[in-house]
Order: structure tokens, then C-alpha cells, then sequence
């Protein structure tokens, strides 16, 4: 989900030591949105490089939501093996997506036990649903 950064950035003495340096904290007034550890992709693609690796081989990468999650809700893979866990975890019928009916074929796939919960991902903005009524 994006973010918008209201403040600027400030942290307690101290705490900008903890901060990851591979990230700049953004301005006040930035939309922030989750680029899938970007920074960490690249530097899995120098270790790779450095290992002598093909620049055609798939780099193996985590993101730190994933890696810090105690559970594995979230999980991260290659959605066009059928064997990986992200790939089977869509194929759940729980699974879904936000908003596929705009066919921009998300790749980001929800899980949810509650029926309504799936039903309103596709659900058509109150706005649309009043257009349609007026039209009769």
C-alpha cells in the first residue's frame, strides 16, 4: 500500500545509526511504495557477478518483509514455477488479487477465509455503482 510522508524524517539521538543505509529516507510530501527491496535485488545481482555467474540466471533475493516474518504469510518467489510456494499459495481458492477485473495482472496475491473480504477486492467504486444507477 502506498504511503505519503507527512513530516519530515526525524529519529531520537541515536536511532539514525540504525537506519539501513541502502535506503534514503524520502522528503515530507513523498508517496512511498513498496519497490520489492529493490536495493537488495541489486546487490544480490553484484554478488552473483562477482560469483561468475550468467546474467541470464535468476537472482535469488528476499525481501525484508518476507525474511522478517515469523509466520510466512508473506512469501516471495517465482509465481511461473508451479512447484514454488508463492505459485502454490495462489493457486489456493482463497487467494486473490486487488482489482484484476482492470486486467493490469497484478502480482500481488491476498489471502482471506471470509467470502465478502474477496468479493470486494472486484467490487466497482461506490462512484461507478452511483453512474450505473442513474443511468437506470
Amino acid at each position: 500500500m502506498p504511503a505519503f510522508n507527512w513530516w519530515d524524517p526525524a529519529w531520537p539521538a541515536g536511532m539514525e545509526k540504525t537506519l539501513n543505509p541502502d535506503v534514503t529516507p524520502r522528503m515530507r510530501g513523498v508517496v512511498e511504495k513498496c519497490n520489492f527491496c529493490h536495493g537488495r535485488w541489486h546487490a544480490a545481482k553484484q554478488r552473483a557477478a562477482a560469483e561468475g555467474k550468467p546474467d541470464t540466471e535468476p537472482v535469488q533475493y528476499l525481501p525484508a518483509c518476507a525474511e522478517a516474518c515469523p509466520t510466512k504469510a508473506i512469501q516471495f518467489g517465482d509465481l511461473n514455477d508451479p512447484a514454488s510456494a508463492p505459485a502454490v499459495a495462489a493457486r489456493n481458492g482463497n487467494s486473490f488479487r486487488m482489482l484484476e477485473k482492470l486486467n493490469t495482472d497484478p502480482k500481488i496475491y491476498y489471502r482471506s477465509k471470509r467470502e465478502w473480504v474477496r468479493q470486494i477486492a472486484n467490487a466497482p467504486h461506490p462512484a461507478d455503482t452511483r453512474k450505473e444507477n442513474l443511468r437506470g
